[in-house]
């Protein structure tokens, strides 16, 4: 996509408020949290030096996120370094957008000595299959099922 940048939300904090939106809406109200709980697991996120959101800029406009993260199931504290929160505007789904935003975290990732990603999803398992993603289990939360998938990352 021409025009289009990958950055770090801690470099363009001016996106805070969108990329909160977007979490609040996708998964947050979903889980019964609140606006302000996405907002400050954002502002954590930024904070910490282990965690990382990609945006994707085209023009000023945000387009879409992808995030590297500690945890991001309650009921898995076993495991560490998740990609989450991957979104893409629906407009600019189905372009590809989607897969460089992955990459970019696995890319990160993998520069920080990350040997293991793991991600859940109940919506997009075919995309995580064709970039590499593997089905380690299934499981169900609430009335979903969902795969929990790794990638291991090679260096």
């Amino acid at each position: 996509m021409a025009g289009l940048h990958l950055l770090r939300l801690a470099d363009a904090p001016r996106h805070l408020q969108t990329v909160v939106e977007w979490n609040h809406t996708e998964w947050g109200v979903t889980a019964g949290r609140s606006r302000s709980d996405s907002e400050g697991w954002f502002r954590d996120m930024i904070r910490k030096p282990s965690e990382e959101c990609v945006i994707a800029e085209q023009d000023g406009t945000v387009l879409g996120m992808a995030c590297l993260v500690d945890h991001d199931l309650a009921e898995r504290p076993d495991l560490l370094h998740w990609l989450a929160s991957v979104y893409v505007l629906p407009e600019f789904r189905k372009t590809g957008l989607g897969s460089e935003l992955v990459s970019a975290v696995e890319r990160e990732s993998a520069a920080r000595n990350i040997e293991r990603l793991h991600l859940y999803t109940h919506t997009a398992e075919t995309l995580y299959r064709r970039l590499g993603w593997t089905v380690r289990e299934r499981f169900k939360l609430d009335v979903d099922e969902f795969a929990l998938m790794i990638k291991d990352l090679h260096r």
